[in-house]
């Protein structure tokens, strides 16, 4: 029979437990990155993911799709690996959730396949010149990793409160996300930050399976709002860090009056800060891109437009080129895009507000170079929301379709890239490597066969 005292002190060392776990959970933190081996073909699990609702807007108004057909071979299993933190190796097998669809074969080239980063020997150039951009930038600010960051695109986005830091980053890529019935529902961004430090990166959003491609070419840290369960377990199986709001929740703060398409924000210190926390950073060799101040040939193009289908009605763009300043200027609906900056302060805990602490700066949306990438887009049966929505497949390796557009010309070619972890390659009919313009560069990845609006 145990006394009352010793009862009393057993309930002490019960509760000092449970207190010290549920400070633990504060800050979740991934296990250690994993390192990449080939596996066998699995499946993924696929429920809805519960952060975003139905919505009746016009992001979910169905245009027709286009969805290019591919050959790689389609393999099944048995139940679905779970979603694991960042980084960490996925279990094994386990039920699956209440209310998920049927599992989903994986094909093959969903899985990343990587190898010893860098995958190439890094070309000479001097320590100040970034290899991004191809312009002299802190010699210090390029012996860092790069950030991307999944950043909305939703038209409220735009006309509300306006995104963040797109004007900072060193790259943007812009893709289709999400097939909706017979319509992709909007498109996305992922911007790369390098040689600079936005006071204001947003809003952050959540990631999809081409994100494997990107992070992987960079050895990057992807700042996202998380993922579905299927594209979580993929991203499980890679080495690249993965700053899942979920698991890094102090590298967030929030604008709770946005809703959910805009409650997300971060700044580029404060990543760099959690970075550094985690023992994350690092000085990443990058191989870039190749750059000249001129090239010849080329024919002139003033206007590149998404404008037709099946890109969405509401995320419709066009980049117009501006001779004074010898850059391209980006209209949605043929209103201004602007970029929006301010500088930001947060408690940096779960759930902080963000304080803004300066006012509004608007610029438009610019850049040096835009450039179209031609690939697959393949339907999955991986669920993205609570509309169904499902993921889509965008396969970056292999060589497609390009366009260059710099000052004021289109130079047609190819681009090649043999791994995920390599930098995209352009060259022209016969072989000649097409340079990109010193500066940022916006790609706009479109489906195969896809017809620009160019004027």
């Amino acid at each position: 029979m145990i006394s009352s005292a010793r009862r009393r002190v057993l309930w002490f060392i019960l509760f000092v437990a449970l207190v010290l776990t549920a400070c633990e959970a504060v800050e979740a933190t991934p296990a250690p990155r994993a390192t990449w081996t080939p596996r066998a073909i699995t499946t993924v699990v696929i429920a809805p993911e519960p952060t975003v609702p139905p919505t009746a807007t016009p992001e979910s108004s169905p245009t027709p799709l286009v969805v290019a057909k591919s050959n790689a071979p389609v393999s099944t299993g048995t139940n679905p690996p779970a979603a694991t933190a960042p980084g960490a190796t996925a279990p094994g097998s386990a039920p699956k959730p209440a209310g998920a669809i049927p599992q989903v074969p994986v094909n093959d080239p969903l899985l990343p396949k990587f190898a010893a980063f860098p995958p190439l020997p890094i070309p000479a150039r001097p320590a100040n010149l970034n290899p991004l951009t191809g312009l002299q930038a802190d010699p210090a600010m390029l012996q860092r990793r790069p950030i991307v960051a999944r950043i909305g695109n939703d038209q409220k986005v735009r006309t509300s409160f306006w995104q963040a830091g797109t004007n900072s980053a060193d790259l943007v890529f812009e893709e289709l996300i999400d097939i909706l019935g017979s319509a992709y529902a909007q498109t996305r961004y992922s911007a790369v930050y390098l040689s600079n430090d936005p006071p204001l990166i947003g809003p952050i959003r959540s990631g999809r399976i081409i994100n494997f491609q990107m992070v992987a070419m960079l050895d990057g840290a992807l700042a996202n709002a998380g993922a579905s369960n299927g594209t979580r377990w993929l991203f499980s199986q890679s080495p690249m860090i993965n700053l899942d709001e979920y698991f890094n929740m102090p590298a967030y703060c929030y604008n709770k009056s946005h809703g959910y398409q805009g409650r997300l924000y971060t700044t580029a210190p404060r990543i760099r800060e959690w970075l550094q926390k985690k023992g994350w950073e690092a000085s990443v060799p990058l191989y870039g891109f190749t750059f000249a101040e001129r090239v010849t040939g080329g024919q002139p193009i003033a206007s590149v437009g998404m404008s037709k289908l099946p890109w969405p009605s509401w995320s419709q763009a066009t980049w117009r080129y501006d001779a004074a300043s010898g850059r391209y200027l980006r209209f949605n609906s043929g209103e201004p895009q602007m970029d929006n900056s301010y500088t930001v302060t947060a408690k940096w805990g779960n759930g902080a507000d963000c304080i803004p602490t300066s006012k509004e700066v608007m610029t438009q949306v610019s850049t040096a170079n835009v450039v179209v990438l031609y690939a697959r887009h393949e339907k999955t049966s991986i669920i993205e929301d609570s509309n169904n929505a499902v993921s889509v497949y965008i396969p970056l390796t292999g060589q497609g379709d390009a366009q260059i557009f710099r000052d004021g010309v289109m130079l047609a070619g190819k681009w090649q890239r043999r791994s995920e972890q390599e930098f995209f390659k352009f060259t022209d009919a016969n072989g000649n490597v097409i340079p990109l313009k010193p500066g940022n560069t916006w790609f706009e990845i479109v489906p195969v066969g896809y017809q620009l609006d160019l004027k």
